[in-house]
């Protein structure tokens, strides 16, 4: 088939519609309205995680890492002291703690509790 001959049934095709529209008393803006009016199916939303260094900043002032706490009682301090609107990630807490570290702050050290090894974090001395 060449494409004029395809052009012109299309174009057929579109008459045949248009009529439709007409007995059926659909315009085309109504039909772009509920389109328009359609809502986005995006899924739930994701929340914007809370920036933890100021929290954690306040606990360092306060002398809180004046003994080796690792990241369960860094996020369970911050709870307790309301510092955070929502319990923060544990990945997260980590992370500021471990750019405390590179900027001289913090040191690890290794804490051992049962048979697991953990990394806890304490004032540079």
């Amino acid at each position: 088939m060449n494409t004029e001959k395809i052009i012109k049934i299309v174009g057929q095709i579109q008459n045949g519609l248009d009529e439709i529209k007409k007995e059926l008393g659909v315009s085309n803006t109504l039909t772009e309205e509920i389109k328009k009016n359609k809502p986005k199916l995006s899924g739930k939303k994701k929340n914007k995680a809370e920036d933890l260094k100021v929290p954690i900043q306040k606990l360092f002032d306060s002398g809180f890492f004046k003994e080796v706490k690792i990241d369960m009682d860094v996020s369970s301090e911050l709870q307790k002291k309301l510092l955070t609107k929502q319990k923060p990630l544990r990945s997260s807490v980590v992370n500021v703690l471990r750019d405390m570290v590179r900027k001289g702050l913090l040191e690890r050290v290794d804490v051992v509790r049962g048979k697991r090894t953990l990394i806890g974090y304490k004032n540079k001395s």
